[in-house]
């Protein structure tokens, strides 16, 4: 993807987020097979719970990436949550964040971190090991992926 179809990053400051979470080591191949799973048992176990997500569905990076990814799938909930046999409590930090809005298909997501990663390097920052993209739109099956939207943020040290 060319870089000019990205939008300029922006850094902002980021509360503290709570997080219900999956969280496995998976190789990039299997990153689509982790999702299907996590997210529906998330969802059961918070609608089992009472508890409302407070805002979309997420994936976490923990770490440098590689050929093997440290991936918590997660929705965000408002209060810190008691982990189960099958999902755990997760809290993101408050943090400074360089963020970017991606518009399409979820292959742009690889060259738009890859867009940002040079950005906060420009800027003269240092990432601090966590990033995350959080699914805006939900992909439909049928549905047009260009209208996918996925905003993408990488913590700064």
């Amino acid at each position: 993807m060319n870089e000019s179809a990205f939008p300029t990053p922006e850094i902002k400051e980021m509360p503290e987020m709570h997080l219900v979470v999956v969280r496995e080591k998976v190789a990039m191949s299997d990153i689509p097979s982790l999702y299907d799973r996590a997210y529906p048992t998330i969802f059961g176990t918070l609608g089992a719970a009472g508890i409302a997500p407070v805002a979309p569905p997420m994936g976490v990076f923990h770490g440098e990436p590689g050929g093997v990814l440290d991936l918590s799938v997660a929705v965000p909930v408002a209060e810190p949550f008691a982990d189960t046999v099958e999902v755990t409590g997760e809290t993101l930090p408050a943090a400074r964040v360089a963020t970017m809005m991606v518009h399409g298909d979820f292959s742009h997501l690889a060259p738009a971190y890859e867009h940002l990663g040079r950005w906060v390097t420009e800027q003269g920052l240092e990432a601090a090991g966590i990033a995350w993209e959080q699914y805006l739109t939900e992909p439909k099956p049928g549905g047009d992926p260009a209208l996918n939207e996925t905003l993408i943020a990488v913590h700064l040290k």
